[in-house]
């Protein structure tokens, strides 16, 4: 679906009646005044449960992956290795980094690699 390019900033998105219906609702409860605000809420809430904005790959070679952190105001380069995995910006194994890193399918791919390699 194409979208035409408002000059205010703003995208018009079209919802099914049943939920304007139901957004509605809530105008007036919890401090809400329009439907915007609930839309832009829940939108909001949506993109915090299912990605990590703080967070995005910069690269990634075999043993170091440099991760840029907006809520620490840094790019990090975090070790992920067979033998251990090292976070200097939070002196620590285990941390967000490390934790997201490791969720990323082509360092998940070149850990095994590297794994297979040093088990023959």
């Amino acid at each position: 679906m194409e979208e035409k390019e408002r000059k205010d900033g703003y995208s018009t998105i079209r919802v099914p009646q049943q939920f304007a219906i139901e957004i509605d609702k809530l105008i007036g409860a919890h401090g809400f005044t329009s439907r915007a605000e609930i839309v832009k809420e829940a939108v909001r809430q949506y993109l915090q449960k299912y990605e990590d904005p703080h967070l995005s790959i910069i690269n990634h070679d075999n043993n170091e992956t440099k991760i840029r952190d907006t809520k620490l105001n840094q790019i990090t380069t975090i070790n992920i290795t067979t033998k251990g995995n090292y976070c200097p910006a939070c002196d620590a194994s285990n941390c967000e980094h490390i934790r997201f890193a490791l969720m990323q399918s082509d360092i998940i791919k070149t850990t095994k690699k590297e794994k297979k390699f040093e088990s023959k």
